[in-house]
């Protein structure tokens, strides 16, 4: 519901927490009853748990490549590769981790693998969770004292983190763990007290509450909620009263038939849900639907029944010895990883794609690799974690870059003319950071202190040129108010001359070489050279002529990059021989070729008195 309809249920993501108290409860009575009865194998444990997690997974995984295939640009194809490899090797939590997805980005949602990071938690817990019960297990007598203590440990270290870190904290099985222990604490805690056959009434009412905690966290938190932290306690106590009491009102009501049947089928309805909503996302571009939504809730419930009766029953039940269907799973799932490695090492398989249009299928780490990313281009990084190459080679003139990932895109295309004219280049750009002193943003906490840190830099490094570089999509009123600021403090630091470069021409849909396959499926054709085709042109437009006035009152040099790449015909989409090279990968990021035309067409201007081009 939280995925479909997340105003409805704000907090429905926090079924997660519940189901991690759930699961580790279960797997840790399985092991202590085991280890009590001196029965426990580890090859008979984790062959169970392949029977049960691995049929339902490669189905959807493998479905979801399938779909993938027909849909996704090579930039979102190599993306799931990554999550595929993640998913096949339970490590989807780290990977997305890696790739600076935070599970409420915006644009995460799409990501059609993404749910599977709480699966890899849960698996991380199972591989590591026996042993260590096993030595637990030898002071009968401390068992509760110890698993309480470990998840105390677990909690603490979850608050302690970061706010900046809040990616780690949601994804990490060390900040999540405490919710599983908590589950295990009251599978070792409950067998030898029945709370409800002791005292029925505190049974009831410790139910209730427990029914109440769940429902009140499903509703009155939300994605700006920080999660995991102190509001998780609410969900993860609740299931825990839940589960430590039985037979009471509230629990013969979730053992009604229907609310059974969603039981029976809530892992593959789980698994099925959300790329089925993802790629509908994807598909419409926009908003979708309510009564598709629902559809897809439908479909995947339909699924759901199917690949429970069909796939999960007679794997995980089949009259076949165990070690029959072990192998065959075990074979299944390394293919799947392979899966992902291909498409990722091909960077998003282009080879579905025609002859005519498969160099113009990017997924952007063509670029990327040349951003000198987490060194010069900061993305959750402090401003600490600039590189000391980010300076220069000391040479002079120096043209610095100070900006956002646009004006990291900027900086192969300066490096690429540095010898021919004689220059140096310097670089101190953070992700979705523009350069504005004072600037700040929840998303990235970082931002004030980096751009404080850069201009600190700059009165050190005395650049020639400072170059103001960003997206530029904020706010005209926060544009007015701290850009001021900005040319004030720059000049305060002894900056003569500054010139910010305007935002070059941005494209609606998936992004330039998404646009590209589109043109290419609905004409037959290779999308023109010079186009207005899901151009975000009126925009950027607008956005010039706000620049113009605002470097004219502050009396900086403007460059306007729309200049370069358009006219009254459309903007530049390809350049380079035989126009063969596109000029950005996404909506708006220059490619490298990219970058080398505008830098071509404009470091005159940013080396010598800049030529105002007309409006």
């Amino acid at each position: 519901m939280y995925h479909a309809f997340p105003q409805l249920l704000p907090g429905g993501f926090a079924g997660v927490d519940v189901f991690f108290v759930i699961s580790g409860y279960l797997i840790t009575g399985i092991i202590d009853r085991q280890c009590a009865e001196k029965s426990l194998s580890f090859a008979s444990f984790y062959a169970r748990r392949i029977l049960r997690i691995f049929p339902a997974l490669i189905a959807v995984v493998l479905a979801t490549f399938l779909i993938a295939w027909f849909v996704l640009s090579v930039a979102e194809m190599e993306a799931l590769g990554t999550n595929i490899k993640g998913a096949a090797a339970f490590v989807e939590n780290f990977m997305l981790h890696e790739q600076i997805v935070g599970y409420f980005d915006p644009g995460a949602e799409r990501l059609p693998l993404l749910h599977l990071w709480s699966l890899g938690i849960e698996e991380q817990y199972y591989i590591i969770w026996p042993a260590a019960f096993v030595l637990i297990a030898r002071w009968p007598s401390h068992k509760v004292a110890i698993i309480a203590a470990l998840g105390i440990g677990s909690f603490v270290l979850c608050l302690a983190t970061p706010a900046q870190d809040a990616a780690w904290a949601f994804y990490s099985p060390t900040t999540r763990g405490w919710e599983l222990l908590a589950g295990s604490l009251v599978a070792v805690w409950r067998a030898p007290r029945p709370i409800v056959q002791a005292a029925p009434l505190a049974g009831n009412l410790l139910a209730g509450f427990g029914a109440a905690g769940i429902l009140a966290a499903f509703f009155l938190v939300s994605s700006s909620s920080p999660w995991p932290g102190a509001r998780t306690i609410v969900p993860v106590a609740a299931t825990m009263a839940l589960i430590a009491t039985g037979g009471t009102f509230v629990h013969r009501m979730l053992a009604q038939p229907p609310l059974v049947f969603v039981g029976l089928i809530s892992y593959p309805l789980y698994l099925w849900h959300y790329p089925l909503i993802a790629f509908m996302k994807l598909h419409v571009g926009g908003a979708v639907p309510a009564w598709t939504l629902l559809m897809m809730l439908g479909l995947s419930a339909v699924l759901a029944w199917l690949t429970y009766r069909f796939i999960e029953l007679p794997i995980r039940f089949g009259a076949a010895p165990m070690s029959w269907r072990i192998w065959p799973l075990l074979a299944a799932m390394t293919t799947t990883g392979v899966i992902g490695i291909v498409a990722t090492s091909t960077r998003g398989l282009p080879s579905r794609y025609a002859p005519e249009i498969r160099g113009s299928m990017l997924s952007g780490s063509e670029t990327w690799s040349h951003w000198r990313r987490g060194r010069c281009l900061l993305v959750l990084q402090p401003a600490s974690a600039f590189g000391a190459d980010c300076a220069g080679q000391g040479g002079r003139p120096l043209l610095l870059i100070w900006g956002d990932a646009y004006g990291a895109a900027l900086y192969p295309g300066l490096l690429h003319f540095s010898v021919q004219r004689g220059y140096d280049v310097a670089q101190y750009t953070a992700s979705a950071c523009p350069p504005l002193i004072g600037y700040t943003l929840d998303a990235r906490p970082f931002c004030k202190s980096i751009n404080d840190d850069v201009v600190l830099r700059i009165g050190r490094l005395k650049p020639d040129v400072v170059i103001l570089d960003a997206t530029w999509g904020h706010s005209e009123p926060v544009l007015r108010e701290h850009l001021p600021r900005t040319i004030a403090g720059l000049r305060a630091s002894g900056i003569a001359r500054i010139v910010l470069v305007g935002p070059p021409p941005s494209w609606q849909g998936g992004g330039l070489s998404a646009n590209v396959l589109d043109y290419y499926r609905q004409t037959g054709q290779l999308l023109p050279e010079r186009t207005l085709f899901r151009s975000n042109d009126e925009w950027t437009r607008g956005r010039d002529a706000l620049f113009r006035e605002l470097t004219r009152e502050l009396g900086i040099d403007y460059i306007s990059v729309r200049d370069v790449f358009c006219n009254d015909e459309g903007c530049l989409s390809r350049i380079g021989p035989g126009a063969s090279q596109l000029t950005a990968f996404d909506s708006g990021h220059l490619t490298v070729p990219g970058a080398i035309f505008l830098a071509s067409q404009t470091i005159g201007d940013l080396l010598g008195p800049t030529r105002r081009r007309s409006p």
